[in-house]
């Protein structure tokens, strides 16, 4: 709603007189317009600001500096080029060091061991020897084990340790105290066991086993023998003694003899 200015009467937004009075209202209007474009042209205006260039003298370095600038920089590209051949150096050390450190093993297991020996040497490897006990005669002879695994990585000259198969010819002693002489030498027979009889006096039965030189139950090679103490009766002792009397008195008889008729032929 317009008011008008001199009779305060509301009129229409687009009256152009006042209804009452007939005042006019487009100077009112044109004031306004002229304040709204006053109003632009002053938000419109643009602040300017001078830039000020600073010059910055560049203040001259001392001689003294500026050797020192320089020597660092000598200093700085030296150890720089020392870096650089002692990372070279290393390099080389690495790769050598790599090389001699990555030889595989190879696998020796069931070889003879000259042709264990034979395989080491030519993988640049080195070696040592170790026995072991086996009852299987297919090992006798050549590598049941060896120190570093097949394919496994060592350095050169390493030492391989290679276990060589022997036959075990070790047997357990039997007891055979209180058997028969016969079974008794048939029992050693069979485990292989070399033995010996010697006869004692006794009240027992005779050809029984009394003693025996090695005890029941030890461990020994079967090369090793054994002494059997067998039972005899006295009269069989008296005979025996007769019989080797009645030989050392023939013996004597015969030297006797001999030694006669020796000193026939000189006389």
């Amino acid at each position: 709603m317009k008011t008008c200015p001199v009779c305060h009467t509301e009129n229409e937004d687009d009256a152009l007189y006042c209804k009452r009075c007939g005042e006019a209202f487009f100077e009112d209007d044109k004031k306004s317009e002229d304040k709204k474009k006053q109003k632009v042209k002053k938000q419109k205006k643009v602040k300017t600001k001078t830039k000020y260039k600073t010059k910055i003298k560049k203040e001259k370095v001392p001689r003294d500096k500026q050797k020192s600038n320089f020597f660092s920089k000598v200093l700085v590209f030296i150890l720089l080029i020392i870096v650089i051949a002692l990372a070279g150096v290393l390099g080389v050390f690495a790769y050598h060091y790599y090389q001699e450190n990555n030889i595989p093993v190879p696998n020796v297991i069931g070889y003879s061991y000259e042709e264990a020996v034979t395989i080491l040497n030519d993988a640049k490897l080195s070696y040592q020897q170790k026995t072991e006990l086996t009852t299987d005669e297919e090992e006798v002879g050549n590598v049941i084990k060896q120190s570093k695994h097949a394919g496994s990585k060592t350095r050169e000259n390493a030492v391989i340790t290679l276990t060589v198969g022997v036959l075990d010819t070790r047997v357990k002693v039997p007891d055979v105290r209180g058997l028969t002489l016969e079974k008794a030498t048939a029992t050693l027979n069979q485990v292989g066991i070399s033995y010996q009889v010697v006869y004692e006096e006794s009240d027992k039965d005779a050809n029984i086993v009394l003693k025996q030189s090695i005890r029941a139950g030890k461990v020994i090679d079967n090369t090793e023998g054994i002494t059997l103490t067998v039972s005899i009766s006295k009269k069989q002792n008296e005979s025996v003694s007769s019989n080797d009397n009645n030989s050392d008195s023939n013996i004597n008889s015969d030297d006797e003899i001999a030694a006669e008729e020796s000193s026939d032929k000189l006389n």
